[in-house]
């Protein structure tokens, strides 16, 4: 009894010291991470005492806790880009303590280096190559073992056949770690093969097509700012930089202060390094346009206002760069990411509100769509404006003032969504504007109602109309652009009034509504539309045939009945869904119930959009009959309105998630089928083995239903796709005829901002209009159609490249 209790009490202690070294060592990891993470921040202490006690205590641990150590120097230095100046000085410290270190940190970055590229990090790959870099700086790593692994890349992006994506992003990985380091290669004696380096990129560079910029481009011009591609941007500031000797006025360089001791340590080779071998298939970064709006004449010239660096210079992209990081790293919580952003380091070298104001609005007018939500930056841009109060609104207004004089050469795509966010602002702050420096819009209203700036006012007012109440709406705006405000929302009850016109069509409305008080059935209701012909009221021939006088009957009273809400609406459709199926036969009668439910809601747009979310959800209307009426000669007179093509791209996205939504299910029966196949082969039991059997019969059929199910999702897809793609086309080469048969000019604001729509969609869905790329240049995108037309395609060919 006495050795068994004794044995309890041994192997109970035993467990207890393994719990509180356990405790002991999580707590020792959480201080050393803290301390890592937070080395930089504001303190009492100097950066360099504070770099040069952080090393005495890693030193002091690094024997028992090497790893983690410098696998989270290696974190740290990605989610902080702007420490790895810091991280890097770090790492030259430890390296002149204790040189084993150095060398085992460099084998962790190139392993950590290829673990980014197989998962497709692509911009963590480029931040840890720029942390590689910067520890020449520290006396880590050989010059010329670096420029190999350099050379490993430019070669790569020059091969034969490598495709333009890849070749970009290869180049730019080398060309964005240059400002780090070309200061120290400037006069060192690996200078040549430098020069020689930098000679082989201008020439990669100089090669590159750009057939896709008309894609990406906010404005169709360069005045007053060009608009450049961001490796040309880039390439053009590394010139420039090279030309001053490398010198930047950004760049936070601890090293410096411990060049003596850092120069006592031995450098190391590189591991060995080679790109893997299938990158072809991985899908790269794409290309864009560098956004501006400033140029250094945009900044009052007084003493305590810093200069802005001009666009070609390397301080701008050091400091979009350090912005974007913040960005990337802090894009969930708004609050934490507006303070950060005013935390920069380096802000009184700059004048940064305009820099942060024309990095978001980069960020928001990005195309073909914004790399967050466009609610993300509208609430950042708010955020910063608060906690700015005395600085960035007056530089917001100055943007918004330069984006919209150049309304008339900028994207359509753009201009709706600068709408969208402008609408937005203005609701946060209780809609205040200097609206007088605008009055000119209601004259040119007057004179030209197509102008791009009048079209922009009502846009963005009909925005806030959808955030607020008209009667706020009209109380808020100046009287003078009473004109340019939406009406106030209603409805068309079309049978509310018997007239001579609708006496017939009236009284079966009024009966139906009668059947629905009673809560009759699908058989008394469609009773009541007996009086109504087959057809057209006025006798029109209809082919094919479909009852579109009882069509208009059943849908004008569902609506009706439904108007008070949208919850209401969709308890309406849900209920009355065998009703309408009744009355809509074929495609042509679903096309008219659109006609019919766009003029019951033709002041309320918003709802309309509404609902053709609903009638795609209750599955009573094709995406493809939503996509011919879009383009149905109908609606030409909505064509350069923003709820238009809402409606069209909540018909794609429709499409797109139902295939993706069927896939996820054939997967996951999938997966359930070869478990159940699994276990009919394991199972020995002859009584269970049929059981299992028809299990597996079960699983099997649930996956040819996925199957049937996702080849029919995959083929509407791509039948409204095709649609879409040739309505563009027959438009737009109709307008092109018209045009030259009237001896008039073809390219009409109207036409630029339809073909700027082609392009959109053709980018914006660039995974699936991929996959329909051959049915597209053999049936559509054929040599024969107008150039104007043709040259949208050859851009998108270039951009997905």
């Amino acid at each position: 009894y006495f050795i068994q209790s004794n044995l309890r009490m041994e192997v109970e202690q035993v467990r207890i010291n393994r719990k509180r070294k356990f405790e002991e060592d999580n707590d020792l990891n959480t201080r050393l991470e803290e301390l890592i993470k937070r080395i930089g921040e504001k303190s009492q202490e100097s950066l360099e005492t504070n770099l040069e006690r952080l090393v005495d205590i890693l030193d002091q641990e690094i024997t028992t806790k090497k790893d983690f150590i410098l696998n989270s120097l290696v974190k740290n230095a990605i989610e902080q880009p702007e420490k790895i100046t810091i991280y890097s000085t770090l790492v030259g410290l430890l390296n002149v303590k204790m040189f084993s270190t150095g060398g085992e940190f460099l084998v962790l970055i190139m392993e950590k280096l290829s673990t980014l590229i197989d998962d497709a990090e692509w911009r963590s790959v480029q931040l840890l190559v720029r942390f590689l870099a910067d520890l020449i700086n520290c006396n880590v790593v050989m010059g010329a073992s670096l420029l190999r692994l350099f050379d490993t890349f430019i070669a790569t992006a020059a091969e034969p056949g490598v495709k333009p994506s890849m070749r970009d992003f290869l180049l730019y990985t080398v060309m964005q770690s240059l400002p780090w380091i070309g200061l120290h290669f400037n006069d060192s004696k690996d200078e040549v093969e430098f020069e020689r380096l930098l000679d082989l990129l201008e020439t990669e560079i100089e090669k590159r097509e750009k057939h896709y910029m008309p894609s990406v481009r906010v404005w169709s011009s360069d005045n007053p700012l060009p608009q450049i591609e961001y490796m040309d941007s880039l390439w053009l500031q590394i010139k420039n930089m090279r030309n001053n000797n490398w010198e930047d006025n950004w760049i936070i360089r601890p090293y410096v202060a411990f060049e003596s001791k850092l120069e006592s340590s031995l450098q190391h080779p590189l591991p060995h390094f080679e790109l893997p071998p299938d990158l072809e298939h991985t899908q790269f970064p794409l290309p864009y346009v560098v956004f501006r709006i400033f140029d250094t004449q945009d900044v009052p010239n007084r003493p305590e206002v810093p200069k802005l660096p001009r666009f070609n210079s390397i301080d701008r992209f050091l400091v979009e760069d350090a912005i974007q990081n913040v960005i990337n790293s802090k894009n969930l919580v708004k609050k934490e990411c507006a303070e950060s952003l005013l935390r920069i380091s380096g802000r009184s070298s700059m004048p940064l509100n305009y820099m942060l104001v024309e990095v978001l609005f980069g960020g928001l007018l990005e195309l073909p769509v914004p790399r967050y939500p466009e609610l993300f930056y509208g609430s950042i841009l708010i955020q910063l404006c608060q906690l700015m109060a005395d600085h960035l609104p007056q530089v917001l207004a100055q943007a918004v003032a330069y984006v919209y004089e150049r309304l008339d050469t900028m994207n359509t795509v753009l201009v709706d969504r600068f709408g969208s966010w402008f609408a937005y602002f203005l609701s946060n702050f209780k809609y205040h504007w200097t609206w007088s420096e605008w009055e000119e819009c209601v004259m040119l209203n007057k004179t030209d109602p197509n102008h791009p700036k009048p079209k922009f006012l009502k846009e963005v007012f009909l925005k806030l109309l959808w955030l607020t109440f008209h009667e706020k709406l009209k109380d808020v705006i100046p009287d003078e652009f009473g004109p340019l405000l939406p009406v106030k929302p209603g409805f068309n009850h079309k049978f509310a009034e018997v007239t001579t016109e609708n006496s017939l069509q009236a009284r079966c409305a009024k009966a139906m509504i009668e059947s629905i008080k009673n809560k009759e059935g699908l058989d008394m209701m469609l009773a009541s539309l007996d009086p109504l012909p087959d057809g057209a009221l006025d006798g029109r021939e209809l082919d094919p045939v479909y009852p579109e006088a009882k069509l208009e009957v059943v849908m004008q009273t569902i609506l009706r009945v439904g108007c008070k809400s949208i919850s209401h609406i969709s308890v309406a459709l849900n209920r009355f869904r065998d009703l309408i199926l009744a009355v809509m036969p074929n495609q042509d009668a679903k096309v008219c119930c659109l006609k019919i439910t766009f003029s019951f809601f033709k002041t309320n747009h918003q709802l309309m959009c509404i609902m053709i979310e609903k009638f795609l959800n209750f599955q009573l209307i094709e995406p493809s009959c939503i996509v011919s009426w879009i383009f149905s000669p109908y609606m030409l007179p909505h064509f350069d309105r923003l709820y238009l093509w809402q409606m069209l791209d909540t018909t794609i996205k429709y499409c797109i998630k139902r295939c993706d939504r069927i896939k996820s299910e054939l997967d996951k029966s999938k997966v359930k089928f070869n478990e159940k196949k699994e276990q009919e082969a394991a199972t020995q039991d002859p009584d269970i083995a049929e059981t299992r059997k028809q299990l597996v019969q079960a699983a099997e059929e649930e996956v040819e239903h996925y199957v049937k199910l996702l080849e029919d999702a995959e083929r509407q897809q791509k039948e409204v796709f095709l649609i879409v793609v040739q309505r563009f086309i027959m438009i737009l080469t109709d307008h092109i005829v018209r045009s030259e048969q009237e001896s008039r000019y073809t390219q009409t604001l109207w036409f630029r901002c339809t073909r700027d729509r082609l392009r959109q969609t053709l980018v914006k869905y660039r995974r699936e209009v991929k996959r329909y790329m051959v049915t597209l240049q053999t049936l559509l995108f054929t040599p024969e159609i107008e150039p104007k037309i043709l040259e949208c395609f050859t851009q998108f060919k270039g951009y997905i490249a």
